[in-house]
């Protein structure tokens, strides 16, 4: 697999034109779904596969991007950030909402903190509701949720126990964690074991896209 990111456009020479390369499968985005894809498809290695990508490269060298707690630095920044917003909101004084998109190489997973959280059960539910979108409903996701995580937290039929994606949960323990939980209880709002299982609605404590080792 071949990935190119952040790369001006130059036309190619005469001889350039000669050295062409062809791929089986060429997946415009590198986002969060096309890397997936792109893992997908070159499992097999007798297929070739060319990823392009309009933002910069996911450097190891780079902390805004590799320790979670600086993600406000690349939320909102032009160098990782598309910066969409929405069209003014007439419920909101007509204010604009902005909506970080990751412009870099892993799309909105590189710049979220590393937390992981599925879409809301009943979304999927409205799609598969939507002509010739029926296998988009949340009996016929939840399958590949499973297959793509490996929850370490959580064990329950709503789960994944062996996939490429580690999960474990945020340990929060300091005091005001406590203190919130307890907060949103009083004010009548409930918890939830588990905001990617049975149960999204309510507060806990979010999975994420961290491995600890073992000391």
């Amino acid at each position: 697999m071949e990935v190119l990111a952040n790369i001006p456009f130059v036309a190619p020479s005469a001889e350039q034109k000669k050295m062409t390369i062809d791929y089986d499968t060429i997946i415009v985005g590198g986002g969060s779904a096309g890397c997936v894809l792109a893992n997908r498809l070159s499992a097999d290695r007798g297929h070739s596969v060319l990823v392009l990508e309009a933002g910069r490269p996911d450097s190891w060298w780079d902390i805004f991007l590799h320790m979670p707690a600086a993600l406000t630095y690349p939320i909102g920044s032009r160098h990782y950030d598309w910066l969409y917003a929405s069209e003014p909101e007439p419920f909101m004084h007509n204010r604009r909402v902005s909506h970080g998109r990751g412009k870099i190489l892993g799309g909105s997973s590189s710049i979220n903190g590393m937390i992981f959280q599925r879409g809301n059960p009943l979304d999927y539910e409205r799609w598969g509701a939507d002509p010739g979108m029926a296998r988009w409903d949340y009996a016929h996701c939840l399958p590949y949720f499973k297959r793509m995580e490996r929850s370490l937290a959580v064990q329950s039929d709503f789960r994944g126990s062996d996939g490429p994606l580690e999960l474990e949960r945020g340990p929060a323990q300091n005091p005001l964690f406590g203190a919130f939980f307890a907060a949103v209880q009083e004010a009548g709002y409930t918890l939830t074991d588990d905001v990617n299982g049975y149960k999204q609605e309510g507060f806990a404590p979010f999975d994420r896209n961290i491995r600890q080792p073992a000391a």
